[in-house]
C-alpha cells in the first residue's frame, strides 16, 4: 500500500525538528567550552601571578581519554584564544555545524523524502517543487564542492534565500539565519500540505505559518506568528 502524502510531509518535519534540537544543544555545549576556558584563561593570566618568563602562550589539550590518567594521547593542542574563537558565537565550529545540517537537511530531502512524496501523489519526481530546497541545492554544492562560496551565476539562481547570502562571499549562517531557514523549510511544508489538501482559501497563507504540526487523518494544523 502507498504510503499517505501527509505521513511522508509529517517525518520530514520530524526530521527538521530533530535537526533544530541538536543545534540548539550544539550552540549550549559551544557556549559552555567558551565560558570554561574563558574563566580558566583568566585564572592563569590575571595580573597578580607573575608573567612567565618564556613568554609561553596559554594553551588548551583535548583528548578522547580521561585527561587525568598518565601517557594519554591529546588529540589537539590549541591555543586559548584560537579555541575562544572557535566556540564564540558565529564562530568556526558553529558555522561547520550549521553548514552540515543544511547538507543533511536537502540530502534527505532530495534522496528519501521527495521520491517518496512523488509516488504518494502519483507524479513525477520533478512535479515536486520546492523554492527553499532548491535554494538549498545551491547552498550544499557551494558547501561540498567551492569551499563554501556561492558563485555570482549561482547566487542568480537563488530563489529565497538571496538576500542572505553575498555572492563570492563564504557562507555564513548567523543564529536568525539558521531560525529564519528552519522556518522557510517549514512554511514549505505546510504549502505542500494546502496543495495536497486542495486548500485554496485558508485563515492563514503558508508563509505566515512558524510551525506546522500533521495530524493522522489527512488534517494538519499550524501554528499561527
Amino acid at each position: 500500500m502507498n504510503e499517505r502524502f501527509d505521513d511522508i510531509i509529517r517525518e520530514y518535519i520530524d526530521f527538521v525538528n530533530e535537526q533544530v534540537g541538536t543545534y540548539m544543544d550544539a550552540l549550549a555545549g559551544f557556549a559552555g567550552h567558551y565560558s570554561n576556558i574563558q574563566r580558566q584563561v583568566h585564572r592563569v593570566s590575571r595580573p597578580v601571578e607573575k608573567p612567565k618568563e618564556n613568554g609561553e602562550k596559554i594553551v588548551v589539550c583535548t583528548s578522547y581519554e580521561d585527561p587525568t590518567k598518565p601517557d594519554i594521547i591529546l588529540n589537539r593542542i590549541i591555543r586559548a584564544n584560537t579555541y575562544l574563537e572557535a566556540n564564540s558565537p558565529g564562530g568556526s565550529n558553529e558555522q561547520r555545524h550549521v553548514r552540515a545540517i543544511v547538507v543533511f537537511l536537502f540530502t534527505f530531502w532530495e534522496d528519501e523524502i521527495r521520491p517518496r512524496l512523488a509516488e504518494a501523489k502519483g507524479t513525477p519526481v520533478n512535479e515536486i517543487r520546492s523554492d527553499i530546497m532548491g535554494d538549498m541545492r545551491i547552498l550544499r554544492h557551494a558547501i561540498l564542492h567551492a569551499k563554501g562560496v556561492v558563485r555570482v551565476d549561482e547566487h542568480k539562481r537563488l530563489r529565497v534565500l538571496g538576500s542572505m547570502f553575498q555572492p563570492d562571499v563564504p557562507i555564513h549562517i548567523s543564529y536568525e539565519d539558521m531560525h529564519r531557514l528552519f522556518v522557510l523549510v517549514k512554511q514549505d511544508c505546510g504549502r505542500l500540505m494546502f496543495e495536497w489538501l486542495g486548500i485554496k482559501e485558508a485563515p492563514i497563507s503558508p508563509d505566515q505559518i512558524v510551525d506546522v504540526a500533521i495530524q493522522r487523518g489527512g488534517r494538519g494544523s499550524v501554528k499561527k506568528p
